[in-house]
């Protein structure tokens, strides 16, 4: 992808390695960015020359750097250049977690980064797919992990794709029909047809490895069909389901029409767990590294603003709207303020049911990755740390998140707890032994 060049002593704080600088034009704008403050510091040109001649500007840029954020200075100079294109075709799907890219539109952040977004609502994962590898789709909403199998070659289309940021944690549901409701052990599901939106969604590695951890086999006691998240209740009514496995507000909205009930939200499987992510084709990336900077900018600027709880007021009427989820507000409400009726009866409160902090994490990459394998789906193991850093733009939204005074953790490979399990992520392989190992 194409990223900007930070350098201190000789090595470049972006995380990635590349060339001498020398061969590109940062270090020219780097000059720029001195001589301007220079002169704006010292407008006086008799008092500027004596200063630089008698201690030398070397010596002058060191003391302002201690003072002034210099290397920002000359980032934010070379990410400000002209843009290639203005108006983007931008992809979403019709679930909570595109809450930051609809509020991109929203709160005016494309347009403040000179951008005239178009927002298409897209039914399902295998279209939206679709769309950006064919080039539809200048920026795109993607069910985790599908950045990663595209550029691994998972499906017989190898697309390199990067997750500039997570669109949300959590927000997700495991949903079974009314007739099941003396049925709540998921050891005694077998038989059962399950509804995900991809084959290979972070929602069917999920379920897969909840029912694994229940004493079922994934692969032989139950089915799975693939379902756009808009007919996941419908499905359910019609009994040519048993259950789903997907992002709200298909859960709330099962319960709002009687059709189901929440046997768990997907919080209490793996709390933190992203759900979709906002992606491009690094061959869009590299033709267009200045529009690409100015709306990673804006959706950082739209997740932050949505991950705040204080700005949660209003939300659901927001995003309930027919060009959005088009879905009744006090379903989305639900979702939203994590206070929610659970479909058995009672009134249940989870205030993390849903947030949306951008940061791409690697330890999740990770994980879904080694669930793939797992389940024989992705056939060969691979580099499961070096996919997860070649795809997830850590290094880059720490970066912008901290321009915008937002904390970001580091850009390591951490450990999550899934079904009250450490997983190691510096660690798959050893993972993947203590598992059930593909046939």
């Amino acid at each position: 992808m194409s990223h900007r060049h930070l350098f201190e002593n000789g090595q470049c704080r972006c995380g990635y390695r590349h060339g001498d600088p020398a061969a590109g034009t940062e270090p020219a704008v780097g000059q720029a960015v001195e001589e301007a403050l220079l002169h704006g510091l010292f407008p006086d040109p008799l008092l500027r020359r004596t200063l630089l001649k008698s201690v030398g500007a070397a010596t002058v840029l060191g003391a302002l750097s201690s003072l002034l954020p210099l290397e920002t200075l000359k980032a934010i100079a070379q990410e400000r250049k002209p843009l290639e294109k203005t108006k983007l075709n931008v992809g979403f799907l019709p679930i909570t977690c595109a809450a930051p890219l609809i509020y991109g539109e929203h709160l005016g952040h494309y347009a403040k980064e000179g951008l005239e977004v178009s927002l298409q609502k897209i039914a399902g994962i295998n279209l939206i797919r679709d769309k950006m590898i064919n080039g539809e789709l200048d920026v795109s909403q993607q069910v985790m992990p599908v950045a990663l199998t595209m550029t691994a070659g998972l499906g017989g289309t190898t697309q390199s794709i990067k997750v500039l940021t997570i669109c949300n944690q959590n927000g997700n549901s495991l949903v079974l029909a009314n007739k099941h409701k003396d049925n709540r052990d998921p050891g005694k599901w077998k038989g059962f047809a399950f509804a995900v939106p991809f084959e290979q969604s972070h929602q069917a590695m999920q379920l897969r490895n909840y029912l694994a951890a229940h004493g079922l086999d994934p692969d032989k006691d139950v089915t799975y069909r693939i379902i756009p998240p808009t007919e996941y209740v419908s499905s359910l009514r019609v009994g040519s389901i048993d259950g789903f496995f997907g992002g709200e507000p298909g859960g709330q909205r099962a319960v709002y029409e009687g059709a189901g009930f929440i046997h768990a939200i997907s919080r209490d499987l793996w709390n933190g767990h992203p759900c979709c992510s906002v992606t491009a084709a690094e061959s869009w990336i590299k033709r267009h590294p200045n529009t690409f900077m100015a709306y990673y900018r804006a959706i950082i600027a739209a997740s932050l603003h949505v991950s705040d709880k204080k700005n949660r007021a209003g939300m659901a009427k927001v995003l309930s709207q027919p060009q959005y989820l088009n879905a009744p507000e006090i379903v989305v409400e639900q979702v939203i303020t994590g206070r929610y009726a659970d479909g058995l009866g009672a009134i249940k409160v989870a205030a993390d049911r849903v947030d949306y902090q951008p940061f791409p994490h690697y330890a999740a990459a990770v994980w879904l990755m080694t669930q793939l394998r797992r389940w024989n789906i992705l056939k060969e193991d691979v580099d499961y740390k070096k996919l997860a850093q070649q795809v997830m733009l850590a290094t880059d939204a720490e970066k912008i998140m901290r321009s915008m005074g937002a904390s970001p953790p580091a850009a390591q490979f951490g450990k999550e707890i899934i079904l009250g399990k450490e997983f190691d992520s510096s660690k798959p392989e050893e993972y993947l032994k203590s598992v059930r190992k593909p046939a």
